[in-house]
Order: C-alpha cells, then structure tokens, then sequence
C-alpha cells in the first residue's frame, strides 16, 4: 500500500512560490485536483480527496514566511499542529 500525492505550485505576492502538496493517507481513493491555470482565491475550492485521511504540506522559498511560534514549539518537540482552513499559520518573512 502507498500513499497518494499531488502537488501544485502557486505563485504569490507576498509569499513566492509555495508548493502545495496533497497526501492521501491509506484509506484515500483519489486525490483530484482541478489542473487548469487559474488565479488561486483564498477558500475556492483547488480539488478534494476522495474517500479517508489526508494532509496538506506547504513548503515555502527560505525567508518568505515566519511560521506561527506554535507551530515551530510543536514542531521541535516532535507533535503535529493541526490548522482548520482559515487559520493564521504565520506572515510574511
């Protein structure tokens, strides 16, 4: 069995290139994303799992952006920080 994965790459003023990627856990069907170019709209819809667990991993350019303090504590100590869609993760570096 293996994860499934996609990823985007977004183009942002403020915080350079991110790269999106999506990982469906054991259970994950599908990861479908919608692959036309587009301009990104904070809370618009850019694909869906279908069926179980997932993540999403952000990765940014180096000095872009200052991650929340905890989630760098969490991080260093080994847990993960859940963040609901909406929720401030950090700002501009």
């Amino acid at each position: 069995t293996e994860n499934t994965r996609e990823f985007s790459v977004l183009q942002s003023e403020n915080f350079g290139n991110i790269l999106m990627m999506e990982v469906g856990a054991l259970l994950v069907g599908k990861i479908v994303n919608h692959h036309e170019e587009t301009t990104v709209e904070r809370g618009l819809e850019k694909g869906f799992f279908e069926f179980g667990g997932s993540t999403v991993v952000l990765v940014f350019e180096p000095g872009k952006v200052q991650l929340d303090t905890d989630i760098l504590t969490n991080s260093q100590e080994g847990f993960e920080t859940k963040v609901k869609m909406g929720e401030r993760i950090g700002e501009a570096g």
